[in-house]
């Protein structure tokens, strides 16, 4: 059997009980979003704030990596040097530009060229 609904009496204490605990909940909801929201701004912010910092990092390291290699190609010298030299600094900004571990080939490239730089006298390839 359904219920009948009952004459509403606003000045029924059970109701005014109902509604005050009723509205200290839709209070309490409001004021808990209102927290989460401001949280998840300040996260944005300092992502944001973050994400720049690490931007520019990347600019500054790539500059630095820009500025190196031409002083390494520099340093090569000779054609042969020069070519090798110049493939060493392609393979180091490549890893360095997707951050990956170099290959076998890779990683022999770049052990030549740092023996050849640890010998006394001129590079020899």
């Amino acid at each position: 059997m359904p219920k009948t609904p009952k004459a509403l009496d606003k000045n029924d204490p059970e109701y005014l009980e109902k509604r005050k605990r009723n509205n200290e909940a839709i209070k309490k909801s409001r004021e808990k979003a209102r927290a989460k929201a401001e949280e998840t701004q300040k996260r944005v912010t300092e992502l944001k704030t973050d994400n720049k910092r690490l931007e520019d990092k990347i600019n500054v390291l790539g500059k630095e990596m820009q500025f190196l290699k031409d002083i390494f190609i520099a340093h090569a010298g000779a054609n042969k040097e020069v070519s090798k030299a110049s493939k060493a600094a392609e393979v180091a900004d490549s890893i360095a530009k997707h951050g990956i571990s170099p290959s076998h080939e890779q990683k022999s490239i770049i052990d030549d060229l740092l023996n050849s730089l640890q010998e006394p006298g001129p590079s020899n390839f």
